[in-house]
Order: structure tokens, then sequence, then C-alpha cells
């Protein structure tokens, strides 16, 4: 469906917006299509 790199950006983007108190939808969406958040992103988080 998407490249690598666009997929890489999907995923680190719904990982911050499920961080930062999204619509439960957000989670749904990044759980589905990818299992888990993304733990780089999660890192970068919390610093």
């Amino acid at each position: 469906m998407l490249g690598s790199v666009d997929a890489m950006k999907l995923r680190s983007s719904l990982t911050l917006f499920a961080a930062a108190g999204a619509p439960p939808i957000v989670a749904a969406t990044l759980n589905r299509l990818f299992g888990a958040p993304d733990p780089a992103t999660l890192a970068l988080i919390a610093g």
C-alpha cells in the first residue's frame, strides 16, 4: 500500500498523535496497520 519511507512516516505520525491525546480512532488505526506504536518516536517523546 505504501512505500517503506511513507509507512515509517505514517507510523511515526500516528504514534505522536496518539500520545498527544488524539481521538481513539488514531490509536485504533495505528494498531490495525502496524500492530504497535513506533518505539523510536516514543523514545523521542520521552526525552
